[in-house]
């Protein structure tokens, strides 16, 4: 009985082909996903998007930044238009670069005890200022020895009140032999957010949010399929609308049931983690229906193209997993390799994500969070008139 069990199962697997490919196929493809998400996390392929900003603009700086270039994990960008502080700090909260590598002073000055180099990061990337602050020390120890000796020595004449003609003369060679350094040279501002809450916190209520409103609706549009197996499309075809009233009716109840789950999330981490929900309500709402809009229309779409349901089982998960790794619901994007963050601007995810970033975190306004909203509209709209014509065969046959 159980063989007999076992090859039915097996022979119906073999019979829906589009059920075999995608059972054969997607994992391999998940798994190449996956490793190129998660080895880049942790090794050579990590890229963090940095801000260089010189203000001083001599030959030390440009030295340092010929060795800072060579390094394969920052992707260094010049932003000559920033004049001060406050203009870096904006780059790094809207979230344009992940760190920033602020130059305001000669490397060899010691005298006010500022550090020369000072590292900007915002406290949602959390790892990127430690790391980025690391990379540059360590190219001025290796790189530029003579300076971190300057340094070192500058401390040690005010300390002793200066040095012989004798003294000067040795410690200039050494200086130019120079080979390690110390520190002492780079400084850390590390910028907290605008809504209350711990920058992980306010990422990840968005984070899974999205990954619950994609699960979620893919379950409830595979209702289609059980459908048209039993009959009920038929009858309901029969019926003013046709297929239009029958996805329309999926659609909105998909968005109403994801935004009943995404007030769930933030309600807990306003409760347990201090999300400031009830001062941000009005653009989280707006947000929330948008992105519960793009994820009902999205799994409707896929449930349309799928002749079973279990194809409409192994799309519908492969859809899921492929959409939230690269659009950053298991892995913060900053993470990831550059040709994976760009990637996953084809997500809803990122697009939720960020918005839901804009909004507890960096505090935009409803003028900055527009293009994230009209992204998920559209993604809604395109989705929802791509099953509406992929259903459109339903009243063929």
């Amino acid at each position: 009985m159980i063989l007999a069990v076992l090859q039915v199962m097996w022979l119906n697997l073999i019979r829906d082909r589009g059920a075999l490919a995608m059972a054969t196929v997607l994992p391999p493809v998940i798994f190449v996903i996956f490793a190129a998400i998660f080895s880049g996390t942790s090794g050579d392929d990590l890229q963090l998007r940095v801000a260089w900003v010189d203000l001083v603009n001599d030959d030390d700086t440009a030295r340092l930044y010929e060795r800072l270039a060579e390094d394969e994990t920052l992707r260094l960008e010049a932003h000559t238009g920033a004049t001060g502080l406050d203009d870096v700090r904006d780059l790094v909260r809207a979230g344009s670069v992940d760190a920033a590598i602020v130059l305001r002073g000669t490397l060899h000055d010691v005298e006010d005890g500022v550090p020369p180099i000072l590292v900007i990061a915002d406290d949602s990337r959390a790892i990127a200022g430690p790391m980025v602050a690391g990379r540059v020390q360590d190219a001025i120890g290796t790189g530029l020895p003579d300076v971190e000796l300057s340094r070192t020595l500058a401390v040690v004449e005010r300390m002793l009140g200066g040095f012989s003609a004798e003294q000067e003369q040795r410690l200039e060679a050494a200086r130019a032999g120079a080979s390690e350094g110390g520190g002492g040279a780079v400084g850390m501002e590390s910028m907290p957010g605008q809504g209350g809450a711990v920058g992980g916190v306010n990422y990840y209520a968005g984070a899974v949010a999205m990954l619950f409103l994609l699960f979620a609706s893919m379950q409830g549009a595979a209702s289609v399929i059980e459908e048209r197996q039993s009959g009920i499309v038929d009858r309901l075809l029969m019926g003013p609308g046709g297929h239009y009233v029958i996805l329309a009716g999926k659609w909105l109840f998909l968005t109403l049931q994801g935004l009943l789950q995404v007030s769930l999330i933030f309600l807990v981490a306003w409760l347990g983690y201090g999300v400031d929900l009830f001062g941000n309500f009005g653009p989280w709402l707006l947000t929330t229906m948008m992105a519960a809009a793009a994820a009902g229309g999205l799994a409707l779409a896929l449930t349309a193209a799928c002749g079973t349901r279990q194809q409409a089982q192994t799309i519908s998960s492969f859809a899921v997993l492929l959409l939230s790794a690269i659009g950053g619901s298991m892995v913060p994007r900053f993470l990831m390799p550059g040709w994976l963050q760009d990637l996953g601007w084809i997500t809803p995810n990122a697009w939720g994500i960020e918005a839901y970033q804009g909004i507890f975190w960096r505090g935009d306004t409803m003028v900055e969070l527009a293009p994230y909203w009209g992204v998920l509209l559209g993604i809604a709209l395109i989705s929802f008139m791509s099953a509406l014509v992929l259903a459109g065969r339903w009243s063929r046959t």
